[in-house]
């Protein structure tokens, strides 16, 4: 069974023993020596009300240990609360970045990118108050609690009768309002996310919502958010208004009923005047950590919150179990899918259903298909993003889940091409960080300098640029298995014909896989593998598949061209389909028939 996240969140806290009792000693040393001034002093005033003559160097001499014991204490626990908080952070941080390699991309989490940075900052962030300001004090308050009531007891037990009730009012304000304060807790926690994700959404779209038009609208959208965060705020800033009132209420109505008792007493005889002010000191002094623990969990809805945003995102289970030990995988390894079927979730349409298809080494395969056939699918899984849910994947004979850093052995170039920020040589040895970008670069036909800046997301490149700039970066790796997911889409007539010779050199060492969907790419592949509706539709070389009329490959180009006839004469059907195929190419195929 999951433990609860303050559960969870304790036993992080216990694998720092020694920390967590440092900070304890601390605080709980600074707390008493506070209670001891404050008795020590009332002892004075109450020798001296009553006349009594007092040996002033002694308690001089305790006054003065016990203030600095208390500076001391405090400034050492305000030194070991924080220092254990920020190593906490610092673990937990940690934890969350590996959740998301660990779960990303997951099929059941389905959070925003601006949602997961909250999650990392303001969650763990908020985290601070409870290791480094709760906790501990939370602990040594109850200590001191105790301590103090057992002095008053043995004053005059009815120095309780005021005191004792208001105390126990104090502590349970809390817990009526526990279930209010955990709604606003998550409602704010959610409002923030909500509204740090579109402004992160807002900020990386700013070009596409100039060019739409469409930034007063997302303006006005992120206001509506802006305002729906602020009333989160005043709620829970007025509910918590509402339990401080209410404290300095029970704390006044407390302080005055507690001097009416000590001077009822005193009158009466009862208690010394020289003990009345040790009496109101110790009486009304156990009010002090109430009150201090009740603040503390004032705050224990927006703790909860956030420990279970950060609980549930560590706890996630990974998509992938770790590889297991399994023989290394062939030198020029081929690529082989074996009755793949996947889907997305469990009660979702299956996405591929028994796909077989081989992509031997030093061949490039093509993979056609209309959207939605199950092309990315495949790559995905030949990334192990996912594994198959029935079927496998070999790479040089060896299953993926067998191979343990597959990431050496398939590299790919993605169609939506993301660059950090830093120079091109940066992002270039991002799988390879002794390589020499130069060489990469020179082989992905970019003239560009290794040391100029990409910007964020590669916005100081063209769109050209950035797309060549991922290839050199899946070239730098050197992988036996290279994926291109339409990697040459981007660039200009010139540039394609060129880096397509490049690729085509570097496919001959390499197992290929082609996303393809323009007919210089089909055409220059050695196997075309066409996908419909999850399955293998056919696949063969590119002349066999377009002689076939009634074949798909055939058909998804015959919508294409509508000048295809569609006669079902064979070789009429095939001077039509290459006519129309070498007018509609695009700028740098090749002429239709050369490979």
């Amino acid at each position: 069974m999951t433990a609860s996240p303050m559960r969870w969140l304790a036993r992080t806290v216990g694998e720092h023993r020694r920390a967590f009792a440092s900070t304890l000693v601390s605080h709980l040393l600074g707390q008493l020596a506070a209670l001891g001034i404050a008795v020590t002093a009332a002892w004075l005033v109450g020798h001296a009300v009553a006349g009594r003559t007092t040996p002033l160097d002694a308690f001089a001499g305790i006054l003065a240990g016990l203030v600095l014991v208390a500076t001391l204490a405090t400034w050492w626990e305000t030194y070991v609360a924080h220092d254990l908080a920020y190593l906490l952070l610092a673990r937990l941080r940690g934890e969350v970045y590996d959740a998301i390699a660990r779960i990303s991309p997951s099929r059941r989490l389905g959070r925003r990118s601006g949602d997961l940075s909250a999650t990392v900052l303001s969650d763990v962030e908020t985290l601070e108050w409870l290791f480094a300001h709760t906790l501990a004090q939370s602990l040594t308050a109850g200590t001191v609690l105790t301590l103090g009531t057992a002095l008053a007891v043995l004053l005059d037990p009815r120095l309780l009768v005021v005191s004792l009730p208001v105390t126990v009012c104090v502590l349970t304000l809390p817990l009526w309002s526990r279930r209010m304060s955990r709604r606003h807790g998550e409602e704010l926690r959610e409002a923030t996310a909500e509204l740090a994700a579109d402004v992160i959404d807002t900020v990386q779209g700013m070009r596409e919502l100039t060019a739409f038009g469409a930034l007063e609208r997302r303006r006005a959208m992120l206001a509506e958010r802006t305002r729906r965060l602020a009333r989160v705020q005043a709620a829970n800033a007025g509910r918590g208004g509402l339990e401080a009132a209410l404290l300095d209420l029970l704390v006044a109505a407390a302080a005055a009923g507690t001097l009416l008792v000590v001077a009822t007493l005193v009158r009466s005889g009862d208690l010394p005047l020289a003990h009345g002010p040790v009496a109101m000191v110790l009486a009304a002094g156990s009010l002090g950590p109430a009150v201090q623990v009740a603040l503390l969990l004032k705050e224990y809805g927006t703790l909860r919150a956030a420990a279970g945003r950060v609980h549930g995102l560590v706890t996630a289970p990974a998509e992938v179990s770790p590889p297991s030990d399994g023989p290394a995988p062939a030198p020029a390894p081929d690529v082989v899918f074996e009755d793949v079927h996947f889907r997305y979730s469990a009660d979702g349409p299956e996405v591929l259903r028994g796909v077989s298809f081989t992509i031997p080494h030093g061949k490039t395969v093509a993979l056609v298909g209309r959207s939605g056939a199950g092309k990315t699918t495949c790559v995905s899984l030949l990334l192990r993003y996912w594994d198959p849910d029935r079927g496998r994947i070999l790479l040089g004979g060896t299953p993926l889940d067998q191979i343990a850093d597959l990431s050496s052995h398939v590299t790919v170039v993605p169609q939506d091409v993301h660059l950090f920020a830093g120079t091109i040589g940066d992002n270039v040895r991002l799988g390879a960080p002794s390589a020499d970008p130069a060489p990469a670069l020179a082989r992905a036909q970019l003239t560009l300098d290794p040391d100029t800046m990409a910007g964020e997301r590669g916005v100081m490149l063209s769109g050209g640029q950035r797309a060549r700039v991922a290839i050199a970066r899946a070239l730098a790796v050197d992988a036996p298995v290279l994926i291109l997911d339409e990697a040459i889409a981007n660039l200009d007539p010139e540039n394609e014909a060129r880096l397509a010779d490049a690729l085509e050199v570097a496919a001959r060492d390499r197992a290929t896989l082609v996303i393809a969907h323009r007919l210089s790419t089909i055409r220059r592949a050695d196997h075309i593998v066409v996908l419909h509706d999850g399955r293998v539709a056919e696949q063969g070389a590119f002349e066999d598949l377009i002689a076939d009329s009634e074949g798909h490959l055939s058909r998804l180009f015959r919508l294409r061209s509508p000048e295809v006839s569609d006669e079902p004469g064979s070789e009429r059907w095939l001077d039509q389909a290459k006519q129309a195929l070498c007018r509609i190419r695009y700028p740098g195929d090749r002429p239709a028939g050369q490979h």
